[in-house]
């Protein structure tokens, strides 16, 4: 029963802590993209802004137009998701299969590169209603995903999706050589890709993904030099474990953040990266 008090405490205190926030500050109601404004925009504790599959409310999900958009918006970073194919190269896609954003059917891993390539990107609608779809488009190779990293001061969010760990050297190979092993992020919701990647770098920086993270989950991120990144749609059911990572000095990043109040309350949370569909930075 205390225990259960306790947990009844913190899910109040947590509510009173966004009441007071929604009371401060103006509400504003989201349409497709929003310009960003809100009180961590304009305070030396704004967190870095990414792009969720690039700037996916403007531009398809995981396309090239949508990092291309991302460098426009002048966003800090945009993040893209890894598959490995059957011949050991790496694509872009979130799914694991290639039905929802192309033409085609089936799982990435059974396609080559060349196969999928011969695919066109027909379901690219992102988080919109089609309005932003576009012809012609294929999946991204990761050099075509990381080419906008290369050329501008942009940081790469590169999420591990499917993906054979015998490939991972690959990819840290491919970083270096393109000079983004320092710049790039690694994130992943898989905890072998997480360790496997680790082991090949001891400095990149990696964010495990979270959905509800527990305060075992905390301990093993600082075991292993891990930075968190949840849902912020859980908050409410993670926050003892989100304020545990904070005291441990765990790094603390949250997706998807679509309205300028939420992301103050998770800048209040201690987020210094958030990840978002639709809003634009302030610069």
């Amino acid at each position: 029963m205390e225990k259960k008090a306790k947990s009844v405490i913190k899910g109040i205190l947590t509510v009173i802590i966004i009441a007071l926030i929604l009371i401060t500050v103006p509400w504003k109601i989201m349409t497709t993209v929003s310009d960003g404004l809100s009180l961590s925009s304009r305070s030396e504790s704004a967190p870095l802004l990414v792009a969720h599959r690039g700037f996916s409310s403007v531009r398809p999900e995981n396309t090239v137009p949508a990092f291309e958009a991302a460098v426009d918006y002048c966003f800090d970073g945009y993040e893209f998701d890894l598959h490995t194919t059957k011949d050991g190269e790496w694509v872009v896609i979130h799914d694991d299969t290639v039905d929802k954003m192309t033409d085609g059917t089936g799982d990435v891993e059974n396609f080559t590169l060349e196969e999928i390539r011969k695919l066109t990107v027909d379901g690219g609608k992102g988080n919109d209603t089609g309005e932003n779809s576009e012809e012609g488009l294929k999946v991204p190779t990761l050099e075509e995903a990381l080419y906008y990293a290369e050329e501008y001061d942009i940081i790469p969010v590169i999420e591990l999706k499917k993906c054979d760990v015998k490939y991972l050297p690959g990819l840290k190979a491919y970083l270096d050589k393109k000079g983004l092993s320092e710049k790039a992020v690694i994130i992943s919701f898989n905890k072998e890709y997480m360790e496997a990647y680790r082991a090949l770098d001891s400095r990149a920086e990696m964010l495990y993904l979270a959905n509800n993270p527990s305060k075992k989950d905390i301990d093993w991120c600082k075991e292993n030099n891990f930075g968190l990144n949840f849902n912020h749609k859980k908050l409410y059911k993670c926050v003892s474990a989100v304020t545990y990572a904070k005291k441990q000095g765990v790094k603390i990043a949250v997706w998807t953040v679509d309205n300028p109040i939420y992301k103050d309350i998770m800048v209040l949370f201690g987020a210094e990266i958030i990840t978002t569909n639709k809003i634009k930075p302030v610069k």
